[in-house]
């Protein structure tokens, strides 16, 4: 169970989005302009709309520039009024405090050497934000403006730039970004006539020629993915109706089954009329099937069933006394360790002394081994007999389903295939949790729980004519396990219970002899002849709280990165 679980809390991590940092906010707009001069400066103003849903002090802004530039006169203003910065090597941080609202951010810069001139064009190419970048850009756009009007204009952007430049009438080049996802490279590149920039001063080469063979490169790898994107995304609909087709059947014939056995149970049950399940396995082993947990509640069941059968006498509401320790059963003998000899002392054992000994931390890891010793030998116990289904081939499809189903999930969403993921994605997780989850009963596993089921029914009904004609063990075992299945009308059965162990005991003389032909009443010895069993809900409530101990006192668990950008320039926003 414990590998389960850790895989249900490892898809869970996976699947939920967190959140990380002292700071709730996000940016919902951002709004890039540079303007280029003509000596190659590059004049930049930012305006970037922050959404803040908690106390703040301000926004970082980092502008890494790229090798052999430089970032000069950096300044931020609200509503024109002034801001504080602080450097902090490439971080700008704006100092502004404030709590849950939404604040326009305007940022002035200039970047020196930012340009570089040809023979054939001068380029402006430059990296906004790259990976270093932690936070998701809502709506981006990037304008660069030349110094005056051009007419001979080339353009590519990279990676989330890609495909969203436009060229204006006066040469202005916008690229709309649009949304852009935390860690995200996305760099642009604008090549101007060079006769635009008089004053810079040109190195050898030409330019012109190395962008167009980025941008013939970007759309030819556009086509091959347009292409490819057909492909799968035709493999993966014909997959994925094969995926829900085999999810589909497996399903269809497994509830098929599962009716057929509990029907087969029904008829079985009705032929043989009113009685209470005599098992080959114990009755805690039982209710860890019916459960399918070993709880310390459990534990409380399983110390009745001892006292079932003259191995534990009760003497009072909270005291226990063992008679015979020669039991037959692992588990058994585990349990009365731990409370008669671990817990009590001297072959008693009181519920006063479980609540003083479970409140204590020190007890806490010599408590815990036996307990999972305990439950360990029920779980063996309930093992030795066949009550599941074999689903080795049902499982080995259901897991192919789902791997396969992670291969096409990342080629969706590498291809953009938004629709497709999502159904192929569901598909997944169903094949995955069908094939983690699926254990279905096969016919005596049905009958067993049918059987106990019908007996729940009985509890609550009480009809005292189903009743009288049960032997008092078939009583006992009723309520042993209306305790371990914490059963609300449990206190009402223990007064029907407690009125026949009553009646017994006063005709105990006179009706000895006929009471000892009766087999199936005497098999236990002493059971029921030596002492009284005491109502419990007691017994129940302080293992309850004993449990409730051991929760409290179980142990509880206890960089920085290169630039993406152009010239391994870059940067990102954030805030504090």
């Amino acid at each position: 169970m414990k590998w389960k679980l850790l895989l249900v809390t490892l898809l869970a991590f996976l699947v939920l989005p967190t959140t990380v940092g002292a700071v709730d906010f996000s940016i919902s707009d951002v709004k890039i302009n540079a303007q280029l001069e003509t000596d190659g400066t590059v004049r930049v103003t930012e305006q970037h709309t922050y959404n803040f849903d908690s106390e703040f002090n301000g926004i970082i802004r980092e502008i890494q520039p790229k090798r052999g530039a430089s970032i000069e006169e950096f300044k931020a203003f609200e509503k024109g009024k002034e801001l504080r910065i602080e450097k902090r090597n490439s971080e700008y941080r704006v100092y502004r405090k404030g709590d849950s609202e939404v604040i326009v951010f305007d940022l002035q810069y200039t970047i020196r050497n930012g340009m570089e001139k040809y023979a054939d064009g001068a380029q402006f190419y430059w990296p906004f934000f790259d990976r270093r970048n932690e936070t998701d850009y809502g709506n981006m756009t990037i304008t660069i403006v030349p110094p005056s009007k051009a007419s001979d204009v080339m353009f590519i952007g990279y990676e989330s730039a890609e495909e969203t430049g436009k060229v204006q009438p006066d040469g202005t080049v916008i690229f709309a970004l649009g949304e852009v996802r935390a860690g995200d490279n996305g760099d642009i590149r604008v090549v101007y006539e060079p006769t635009l920039f008089p004053a810079m001063t040109a190195v050898n080469g030409d330019i012109r020629s190395t962008v167009k063979k980025d941008q013939e490169i970007a759309a030819m790898l556009r086509q091959e993915f347009i292409e490819n994107q057909k492909i799968v995304g035709t493999v993966g609909g014909v997959s994925a109706t094969a995926g829900i087709l085999g999810v589909g059947l497996i399903a269809f014939f497994a509830n098929a089954r599962r009716k057929r056995y509990v029907k087969e149970a029904h008829y079985q049950m009705e032929l043989n009329g009113f009685y209470v399940p005599v098992n080959d396995m114990s009755l805690p082993a039982v209710l860890l099937f019916k459960n399918g947990v070993a709880s310390v509640e459990l534990m409380s069941a399983a110390l009745l069933d001892l006292v079932r059968k003259g191995h534990v006498k009760q003497v009072s509401d909270e005291e226990f006394e063992l008679v015979d320790a020669n039991v037959k059963l692992e588990h058994e003998k585990a349990l009365i360790q731990l409370l008669f000899f671990q817990i009590g002392h001297d072959k008693k054992f009181t519920l006063n002394e479980l609540k003083s000994y479970t409140k204590e931390k020190k007890n806490y890891q010599a408590f815990d081994k036996k307990f999972s010793l305990w439950k360990d030998l029920l779980q063996a116990e309930l093992n030795q007999f066949e009550v599941k289904v074999k689903t080795t081939k049902e499982r080995m499809i259901l897991s192919l389903i789902g791997v396969l189903g992670i291969g096409f999930v990342i080629s969706f969403v590498y291809y953009e295939l938004y629709v497709q993921l999502v159904i192929v994605a569901m598909l997944t997780l169903v094949a995955f949790g069908f094939a983690l989850f699926y254990s279905p009963y096969n016919y005596e596993g049905a009958l067993l729980r049918q059987e106990w089921e019908r007996v729940d029914q009985w509890i609550r009904e009480l009809h005292t004519e189903k009743w009288e004609g049960l032997s008092l063990d078939d009583r006992f075992r009723v309520l042993i396990y209306g305790v371990g299945v914490k059963h609300p009308e449990l206190d009402a059965y223990y007064k029907d219970f407690a009125s026949v162990q009553k009646q017994l005991d006063q005709n105990r003389t006179r009706y000895d002899e006929r009471y000892r032909q009766d087999t199936e009443d005497v098999q236990y010895g002493n059971a029921y002849y030596g002492g009284v069993v005491y109502n419990p809900m007691f017994l129940a409530g302080s293992f309850n709280q004993a449990s409730a101990n051991v929760s409290h006192n179980a142990p509880s668990s206890d960089s920085s990165s290169s630039g993406g950008g152009t010239g391994g320039g870059g940067g990102g926003s954030g805030a504090f």
